[in-house]
């Protein structure tokens, strides 16, 4: 008998009077792809994907090892190779898979058969529920194939697919070889196939079962406690000690690697955080259990907390974990609104002492601030691009250990800080330092840092506080790609020239100059404005100024040739040079005026 003779007819037996279908006197159902598509999904939805495997394979064993059992005694066949070629026959004609054989190697001790399942209906009925995943899911399949070949050639084969369309092949290919022959991790499907596996997966998920229980159990004993903190107003870092206490692991809540809050259970946990949040050694994650969870509430991102082990969170942990979450989070916005309220008091109040400064009502205030009205102070105004970022910005300073003391507090687009003694006396390289910090945190960032007067009263602390926003917007508006710092002495002359002299008489004079290039840029959305200013600064240096600009020297030439026939200015010459440098000045000075003040006197929007 060959493979190829088997027909279906011959097969089967029906009996029309009892109903009955048999093969080999054996009795066979017809059962439809669907109902086997929906036992599949129910055994994966209850019990997890791998026992749902582990159940199918064996399913698929036990028929391909009773179809290879009846098919052997039923005919006298040409070979052994006839033989395992009547499985994939069989399978075919059962209407449960196409199957093309590919090679067929075989001896007294070995064999190795290959070949390809086309219209898998497990690939099919798999992909159309869970999608294509990273394992092959032709699970009976591999499974019939080993019990057919394991019965028929007398030794233990695994089959198993090289390709299967269940991950994204084109095709489902397969493999069978002696367990005996193959590595380590093919060998353990045998396991699978004993006697003994299903009741074994049951019995494993029971135990799994009542284990999840008694973690829930004790979850919510820890959800009581961690209740009980937050109605007994506990702090954070009493929270923070209990749950480490109980899960035995390091945490630590953060906000932008700078630490809120933690429970260290050792030195060498505090190492392995420092190494990897603030020197960014990733390498750590390789040698210890690093985990990570946002913080939020109403859409505020209040920080992150990190969970440090030698080992992998089991399951009890992460319960525990997640119940903690939630009463960091109760805790961390109940403290950021109290913050809030505090910085909204600050800013409130300091705009009052400005503008009507009573030393009692200070004094009576006066736990709100740092600085005292007498002391050499100056303030600092920092405006962000993109202004969306001021938010986050704000919170990473006041976490941060040099500036967690200050006096910093935000409005309208500006954050504001009140520089103090030393600092006041070294600004720039006070201002520098901030701007270097900040850069490295927020590298899409851009920052314009304006410093104003030194003071030594409200009085001129109050025109401190007036000049650092407006050179905050002077940078913006004359430099804005790129981060700047600028402080009062660098713009002094031209605020004292705005204030010493008639304003109109400036508005002309800018016009004459400038106004043109003004109009121009406005009209055609172009940047001469610009180019003119850079190339002032840097003293007429075409080779500099394109650099800056990106532009060839050529192109540059031609814009500036543009701006000499707009302005009807030798650039070349020094009275040329200085005109416009002034114009562009006072262009830039009245615009901010303009912006702040534009109910103040006859000035005006300058276009041109």
């Amino acid at each position: 008998m060959k493979a190829s003779q088997l027909v279906f007819d011959n097969l089967l037996e029906t009996n029309p009077r009892t109903g009955m279908i048999t093969f080999n006197h054996k009795r066979m159902v017809l059962v439809s792809v669907e109902a086997l598509g929906l036992l599949r999904r129910d055994l994966i939805n209850t019990l997890g994907m791998e026992r749902a495997k582990g159940f199918l394979m064996r399913y698929g064993w036990e028929w391909g090892k009773k179809d290879g059992e009846s098919v052997a005694s039923m005919y006298q066949w040409k070979n052994i190779k006839e033989l395992m070629l009547a499985g994939p026959m069989l399978h075919t004609l059962e209407g449960v898979v196409t199957v093309e054989p590919d090679q067929l190697e075989i001896s007294e001790e070995s064999i190795y058969f290959t070949g390809f399942w086309r219209n898998s209906f497990e690939a099919e009925e798999h992909t159309s529920y869970y999608g294509l995943g990273t394992d092959e899911v032709c699970w009976i399949l591999v499974g019939y194939a080993s019990g057919y070949l394991t019965s028929t050639f007398g030794k233990d084969v695994i089959a198993y697919e090289e390709k299967c369309m269940g991950k994204g092949d084109s095709t489902c290919k397969f493999v069978a070889r002696p367990a005996e022959e193959l590595e380590e991790k093919r060998r353990t499907l045998l396991s699978c196939y004993k006697a003994d596996s299903l009741v074994s997966e049951l019995d494993r998920a029971y135990k799994e079962l009542k284990n999840i229980n008694r973690n829930i159990m004790e979850s919510d004993r820890i959800q009581q406690q961690l209740t009980n903190f937050l109605l007994e107003d506990k702090p954070l870092s009493e929270t923070i000690q209990f749950v480490s206490g109980t899960i035995q692991r390091s945490l630590v809540i953060d906000y932008y690697n700078k630490q809120i809050v933690s429970a260290f259970l050792d030195e060498s946990h505090e190492n392995v955080y420092n190494n990897w949040a603030d020197k960014s050694i990733y390498s750590e994650e390789m040698k210890n259990d690093i985990s990570t969870f946002p913080i939020r509430a109403n859409n505020i991102n209040l920080g992150r907390l990190v969970v440090i082990g030698k080992h992998q969170l089991p399951q009890k942990e992460k319960l525990i974990i997640h119940r903690a979450l939630s009463t960091f989070t109760v805790q961390m916005y109940h403290d950021w609104k109290l913050a809030r309220s505090l910085w909204d008091k600050k800013e409130n109040f300091f705009e009052e002492i400005l503008n009507n400064f009573d030393l009692k009502e200070f004094e009576r205030f006066s736990h709100l601030f740092h600085f005292l009205p007498n002391d050499i102070t100056r303030v600092l105004s920092i405006k962000v691009e993109p202004s969306t970022g001021r938010q986050d910005v704000i919170q990473f300073l006041k976490l941060h250990p040099i500036y967690a003391q200050k006096d910093l507090f935000s409005n309208d687009q500006y954050i504001n800080m009140i520089l103090t003694n030393d600092e006041a006396a070294q600004t720039l390289d006070a201002a520098s330092e901030l701007l270097a910090i900040l850069t490295n945190k927020f590298k899409t960032f851009r920052f314009y840092i304006g410093i104003g007067r030194e003071s030594r009263n409200i009085q001129t602390l109050k025109r401190s506080y007036e000049d650092a926003r407006s050179i905050s917007d002077f940078v913006q508006l004359t430099s804005p790609s790129g981060s700047l710092i600028s402080a009062y002495e660098d713009v002094k002359p031209v605020m004292m020239l705005l204030k010493g002299t008639d304003q109109n008489e400036l508005i002309d004079f800018y016009k004459k100059t400038i106004g043109e290039l003004v109009e121009y840029d406005r009209c055609n959305e172009s940047n001469f404005l610009l180019t003119l200013k850079i190339y002032l600064d840097h003293n007429g240096n075409l080779q500099q100024t394109a650099d800056e600009l990106h532009l060839s020297i050529a192109g540059l030439r031609y814009r500036l040739d543009r701006i000499e026939k707009l302005c009807e200015v030798d650039l070349k010459t020094g009275e040329g040079r200085f005109n416009c440098q002034l114009a562009l000045q006072i262009y830039f000075a009245l615009t901010i005026n303009n912006n702040n003040n534009e109910s103040d006197g006859p000035l005006k929007t300058p276009v041109g």
